[in-house]
């Protein structure tokens, strides 16, 4: 008979640093790891799945939201846990439908197979070194910094990008979303001082902005204070200015840039992005496959 136990932050941090089923987001350091286990739990719940008094697995939830599963070996009936838990998560939160996040791949496949569950999109970190590398824009377009004067334009380029390429796709681009991302990324490289890792592709003619990177080093994780991983948030390219070295070039600029500081660099992708295959050709290594679904009673 399983039963659930609220777990203590610190707890259930170390229990799913260790048992983890895949080390999603390519975290090298322990304290890093253990601190955002921690912090995903400062506004959730988390709880102990128990086989009498043997913990053998964790999550957190938050209304109908479920993230952070593990399993703790030797327990290793991954079909059981998920029926458990999905039961359990229902119940908790009066809800007949379940939003499953960061999922490893191993559970999505028993998800969707064994529950019914839909997939929504499955998405990969990469990372690579940095190191000095040269990067040529074709003769009709610059380089510039990123600015906030340009805010409103970069937004706009990031929204016609996403409207016409594989995100779409998966989720519907949003304006809004897309304002506050940016703003949010103006503000935390602001503080790391890294924002010149970013850059802007323009036009020679019409000084129009022809694509974006947005790069730099995130504030508050043990990465920046020890190692200052680099990260580009955002690589977009407008339609109409595509398969002209744009985008692999200003990424070059930021690996460039970031290689004073940073020892590597790393993206987000979603899997099925023809982007993975430009990315991997200039270097960069994919990490394990991490879902988010849906589930319904």
């Amino acid at each position: 008979m399983y039963t659930f136990m609220e777990a203590d932050a610190n707890k259930f941090s170390v229990f799913h640093t260790i048992y983890t089923a895949s080390n999603i987001f390519d975290r090298f350091d322990w304290n890093e790891r253990v601190d955002d286990a921690i912090d995903c739990t400062a506004d959730k719940a988390a709880y102990f799945l128990c086989d009498d008094t043997t913990i053998i697995g964790g999550f957190t939830l938050k209304g109908n939201c479920l993230n952070y599963p593990f399993i703790v070996t030797p327990f290793d009936n991954r079909k059981k846990f998920w029926g458990a838990i999905l039961a359990y998560a229902v119940k908790a939160s009066g809800e007949k439908e379940l939003f499953l996040n960061e999922i490893p791949e191993t559970d999505a496949k028993i998800l969707t197979q064994s529950y019914g569950a839909t997939l929504r999109w499955s998405k990969q970190r990469m990372i690579r070194p940095t190191e000095p590398c040269a990067s040529v824009l074709h003769d009709d377009f610059y380089f510039d910094s990123l600015k906030e004067t340009d805010e409103e334009e970069i937004i706009k380029v990031i929204y016609e990008a996403h409207s016409a390429g594989h995100t779409s796709t998966v989720w519907k681009p949003d304006m809004d979303e897309i304002k506050t991302a940016v703003e949010r990324r103006f503000e935390s490289f602001g503080q790391t001082n890294t924002l010149y890792m970013s850059n802007t592709a323009k036009n020679k003619k019409t000084r129009e902005i022809a694509g974006v990177c947005i790069a730099g080093v995130y504030p508050g994780s043990k990465n920046y204070s020890t190692s200052n991983f680099a990260t580009i948030h955002q690589i977009s390219v407008k339609p109409e200015y595509r398969r002209k070295g744009i985008a692999k070039n200003m990424m070059l600029k930021s690996i460039n840039d970031a290689s004073t500081m940073s020892p590597v660099i790393t993206l987000g992708v979603l899997i099925g992005n023809p982007a993975e295959k430009l990315y991997m050709e200039i270097g960069f290594r994919p990490g394990p496959n991490y879902s988010e679904l849906h589930y319904t009673l």
